[in-house]
C-alpha cells in the first residue's frame, strides 16, 4: 500500500495535540463529542495539521471507548462517535491528497480510563468489547492505519491488537507507549523489553513512544528501543514540562533523525501546528531508519 512505500522513502510527520487545539477553541466536556457536535470545529484543526505539513492526522478518538465516556453518560456511542471522527478525518485528508502526496488518517485508540493488570473492577471481556467498538467504528469510517497509543500495560495493548485483528486482518497497527521517569520502562514499569514480550509484535507495524516529558527524555529509551526491535520507529513526544518552543523542539528531534532512528515523527500534548510546521522541511533532510524491511 502506499503507506508503506512512503515510510520506505521518507520520515512521515505525524500531527500534533488534539486535545491542547480543541480546549484553546472553547470546546469543554467530552472532546469526542464535537466529533458529531461541532465537527466543523475538529475539521479545521485538521485543516491546520495538514497546512503545516502533516502526513499523518490523528482521529479525536483517544478517549472514545465506553469506559472513558461513562464519565459523561455517553458509553453507548463510543462506536458512533470514533465512526464520526475517522469520518471526519478521512474527509479532509482527501482534500489534501494529491497524487505525489497521499495524506494518512490514523484512528488514535487510547488506553482506556482501566490498565487491566491493575484494575479490579473490569474484565479482560469488557476491555474487549470496549476496544472492537472503538476500532470497529475507525475501520468503517475509513482510517489508514489504527494508532494504539498512550498505552501503558502490554495486556490492554495485547487486548487491543487482537480486537483490532478480529475486525481486520491487514491494516497497520501502530503501537506507543508512554515512557516512566525512569529510562528503558514504559508508564507501567515494565522494562521495553518486557513489553514487546508481552504484545503480539508480529501484528504490529510501527512502534515507538507518545506523550512522555518531550524530546530529549525519550532519547536514551528510544536508541534502547532501536537496538531491541527491528520495526520502524514513531515519537511524538509532549511539549514538555517546562514547555519547549517549537523551534527547539524540531531541532532536539532534527538530531535523533539524523542518528537514523526514526520513520515517523510528530507531537503530542501541548504542540500545535506551530511545531508541525518547524519539523516538516526538517524531515525532509535526513533518511528514514532503515529496518528489514527497507
Amino acid at each position: 500500500m502506499a503507506l508503506a512505500e512512503d515510510l520506505r522513502r521518507r520520515i512521515l510527520l505525524l500531527d500534533g495535540a488534539m486535545g491542547t487545539m480543541l480546549l484553546a477553541k472553547g470546546i469543554k466536556g467530552c472532546l469526542e463529542l464535537a466529533n458529531v457536535e461541532q465537527a466543523d470545529v475538529v475539521a479545521d484543526v485538521h485543516r491546520a495539521y495538514l497546512q503545516a505539513g502533516a502526513d499523518i492526522i490523528t482521529t479525536n478518538t483517544t478517549c472514545a471507548d465506553a469506559l472513558c465516556l461513562k464519565q459523561y453518560g455517553l458509553s453507548e456511542r463510543a462506536r458512533e462517535l470514533a465512526k464520526a471522527g475517522a469520518e471526519l478525518a478521512r474527509r479532509v485528508a482527501d482534500e489534501f491528497s494529491t497524487t505525489l502526496q497521499s495524506r494518512y488518517v490514523a484512528g488514535s485508540v487510547g488506553p482506556t480510563s482501566r490498565n487491566l493488570t491493575l484494575a479490579n473492577d473490569v474484565t479482560a471481556e469488557e476491555l474487549a468489547a470496549a476496544y472492537a467498538d472503538v476500532i470497529g467504528g475507525l475501520i468503517e469510517g475509513g482510517v489508514d492505519l489504527i494508532l494504539i497509543e498512550t498505552a501503558m500495560d502490554a495486556a490492554n495493548v495485547r487486548i487491543a491488537i487482537e480486537e483490532c485483528r478480529k475486525i481486520n486482518s491487514e491494516i497497520p497497527i501502530v503501537v506507543s507507549a508512554v515512557l516512566s521517569r525512569i529510562a528503558g520502562r514504559v508508564a507501567s514499569g515494565a522494562t521495553i523489553d518486557k513489553f514487546l514480550e508481552d504484545i503480539p509484535l508480529d501484528e504490529v507495524s510501527i512502534v515507538g513512544f507518545n506523550c512522555s516529558n518531550g524530546v530529549k527524555a525519550a532519547e536514551e529509551s528510544l536508541k534502547m528501543l532501536a537496538a531491541k526491535c527491528d520495526k520502524p520507529l514513531i515519537l511524538y513526544p509532549s511539549a514538555g514540562q517546562p514547555v519547549v518552543a517549537a523551534n527547539r523542539f524540531a531541532k532536539e528531534m532534527e538530531a535523533l533523525c539524523r542518528a537514523g532512528l526514526l520513520n515517523i515523527v510528530g507531537g503530542c500534548c501541548g504542540t500545535i501546528p506551530a511545531y508541525t510546521e518547524s519539523m516538516a522541511k526538517m524531515v525532509q533532510r535526513w533518511r528514514p531508519r532503515k529496518t528489514g524491511k527497507n
